[in-house]
């Protein structure tokens, strides 16, 4: 049995007798394509006989070119190809690409029919499904690769210590201050992990309501001020600033956008930040301005996606586990506001954030 008289027969048994008003069953086209999957049927002229709207959309065609030879109108190779190896196998599954390069992938099951000479073609979208294999791939590997370097350091600095470095004070004093910074990294680094998992996967839960927030963020701005006493941060926020927003996740965004703009948004030769919120509609943007070399146009968006950081020596050089602007934007979003960043003029970069006001 074919993949398309599987369909026929399923839809066959779901069928009710016909009303007396004569509105026909729906068809299997129709069915197919309200599933997001497309439908093609070649004659034996190798023709379009049909084509559902799916089918239509993933391949740039109209019912215009029902009739014309799929040779002719259909620009994947990948489909075409398919079409003219199922005649000699009579069953054919393959992924494919799309039209262009970077379109999207389908999953394509193709079977000919000997007896009435057909090629009945279905096709699935499995783009999103791809995409989320190869974001799974790359988190796994980031993280490989953000724990590989705490771990080798532990392990190297403690088998010194095992090996007599104990006995000199000043060294086993250098090798254990490495092991607790490190230790303290893969802290922060899990942490982190834990935080991002459970926003991703729809566990986080807030408590949000009208909370006046500028406490909130002077006392961020003087915790932050305390371990960096180098750094000139200027706060201009009213006094009672209303905003709808959960408290704690509120706290941490503002706390990760700081701490973001003092590893990666100061230098000696400047080292001020601004802080500061303005109402634009029914919203209130937040915005955290450095004055550092800012962020390359091709990267504003990406700073958001887990594990990356930007591809510049200074930047690399600050330890960080790349995960600190990710957390910001799903926060952001659960609080049903709008994250970004742009740049400063005449330099640096204004990373800024909306909620709701009351």
């Amino acid at each position: 049995m074919s993949f398309l008289d599987f369909f026929k027969k399923k839809e066959s048994s779901f069928q009710q007798p016909e009303p007396t008003n004569n509105s026909s069953a729906r068809d299997l086209s129709g069915i197919l394509n309200s599933v997001g999957v497309g439908l093609i049927i070649i004659d034996e002229n190798d023709c379009l006989l049909e084509l559902n709207e799916s089918s239509m959309g993933y391949l740039g065609l109209s019912k215009n070119t029902i009739g014309s030879k799929a040779v002719e109108v259909i620009k994947s190779v990948d489909l075409i190809n398919l079409i003219k190896q199922v005649k000699e196998s009579t069953n054919q599954v393959e992924e494919i690409s799309g039209t262009h390069a970077g379109d999207k992938n389908f999953l394509v099951s193709a079977t000919y029919d000997e007896e009435n000479q057909e090629t009945q073609i279905v096709m699935m979208d499995t783009t999103r499904s791809n995409r989320l294999e190869s974001v799974r791939r790359d988190f796994i590997t980031n993280l490989s690769h953000e724990l590989r370097t705490p771990v080798s350091v532990i392990r190297a600095n403690s088998e010194s210590l095992i090996d007599g470095a104990l006995e000199d004070e000043e060294t086993a004093k250098k090798f254990s201050t490495a092991i607790l910074r490190n230790a303290e990294k893969l802290t922060r680094l899990l942490s982190d992990i834990l935080n991002l998992s459970t926003l991703e996967s729809g566990e986080y839960t807030l408590d949000i309501r009208s909370t006046n927030v500028t406490p909130i963020i002077n006392n961020v701005v003087s915790n932050l001020k305390e371990a960096n006493p180098s750094i000139d941060m200027q706060v201009t926020i009213n006094e009672d600033l209303m905003v709808m927003c959960d408290i704690q996740a509120f706290e941490q965004v503002m706390t990760n956008l700081i701490e973001n703009g003092i590893k990666y948004g100061t230098t000696d030769n400047s080292n001020t930040l601004s802080i500061g919120a303005k109402p634009v509609g029914q919203k209130m943007r937040f915005e955290i301005e450095d004055k550092g070399q800012g962020i390359p146009p091709g990267e504003r968006k990406r700073v958001f996606e887990r594990f990356y950081r930007v591809q510049e020596k200074e930047v690399l050089e600050n330890s960080g586990t790349g995960l600190g602007l990710s957390i910001v934007k799903n926060l952001v979003h659960l609080m049903d506001g709008s994250v970004g960043n742009e740049q400063a003029h005449p330099n640096g970069t204004i990373f800024w954030f909306t909620l709701n006001i009351e």
